[in-house]
């Protein structure tokens, strides 16, 4: 599991609050749908990408809930029963103007998946579910209250009929809020050599904002779904790891030229969520803090020098 994706029992270390009904995230696998309830304080937070999809049940509202697509910010009021979708692997920036209540569906991937292949009856690309400040949709807010209900009841059978309400959660999910792309026998969609470079411009040109796929997707001139499918098929990487090693590129190379630029300042620059998330990557991809890496060109440039001396 790729470390910087956020996972639900690590919610509170993200937005300040507390958790108000335990539900089952600390019971299911990874891989299964799970629910859990939380009172979040008045805040602004920067949400990184997340491993599931993510539904929030408004129990108390707001009447100013602001979400940042990367260049403006939305605002809208949420009241009880209203919903809010949330991509997987897709950070966001958010803020809301009160204390407020609410109760969190985390559906897994593997579950989503399964899911579509069942609801097409054909082997998918990929799923992509954008984010949604606000929805009002009663269908789907009936099934998530009966779903918290059937969690937490203990009744005989609680089980088996929360795993149902399950499946018709993801299948309204995917006929009214998703897309998808089918894989097909014919010559895949291909993108052009200037399209091509275009992304890349437009990917290296904006590292430092919350780039999404809606954004990248509308440059290629494809639809979200379809553009995952073509860009992992052109580039060989997935849109997200693809902007992810643009953006560890991008820090090399200033912690290279740069060596009194603030930690802080080059992770701001190059889009990361805050220092920690581009020491972690270091890490992980360079076996090395940004510091480790700074002082290693440091001394390599000073060698070089007496070497040409």
């Amino acid at each position: 599991m790729n470390p910087v994706l956020l996972t639900p029992k690590r919610m509170l270390e993200v937005i300040p609050g507390e958790v108000t009904v335990e539900g089952t995230v600390d019971l299911v696998p990874d891989h299964c749908v799970s629910l859990r309830g939380y009172r979040f304080l008045e805040t602004e937070v920067f949400i990184p990408s997340m491993r599931d999809y993510q539904l929030v049940h408004w129990k108390q509202g707001t009447p100013r809930l602001g979400f940042c697509d990367g260049h403006c910010w939305q605002v809208a009021r949420a009241e009880p029963g209203d919903i809010t979708l949330l991509a997987r692997a897709e950070p966001s920036r958010w803020f809301w103007a009160n204390d407020i209540e609410v109760s969190h569906v985390y559906i897994s991937q593997s579950v989503m998946a399964k899911v579509a292949l069942e609801l097409f009856q054909r082997e998918l690309d990929g799923i992509f579910i954008d984010h949604c400040p606000v929805v009002r949709d009663a269908e789907l807010s009936g099934l998530i209250e009966a779903y918290e209900r059937e969690c937490l009841s203990g009744q005989p059978g609680h089980a088996l009929y929360a795993q149902t309400l399950e499946i018709q959660i993801c299948i309204h999910l995917l006929r009214r809020y998703g897309g998808t792309a089918i894989k097909r026998s014919e010559e895949r969609a291909r993108l052009p050599a200037q399209t091509r470079h275009q992304l890349q411009d437009y990917i290296d040109a904006n590292l430092s904002s919350a780039l999404t796929i809606k954004d990248l997707a509308k440059v290629a001139g494809f639809s979200a779904s379809q553009f995952i499918r073509v860009f992992t098929t052109e580039f060989g990487t997935p849109p997200h790891r693809f902007v992810q090693a643009r953006r560890l590129k991008k820090a090399e190379r200033l912690l290279s030229q740069w060596a009194d630029m603030p930690l802080k300042a080059v992770a701001m620059e190059c889009g990361f969520s805050d220092q920690s998330h581009m020491t972690r990557l270091f890490k992980e991809k360079l076996s090395m803090t940004p510091k480790q890496y700074r002082g290693q060109t440091s001394l390599l440039g000073r060698a070089d020098g007496e070497h040409h001396h």
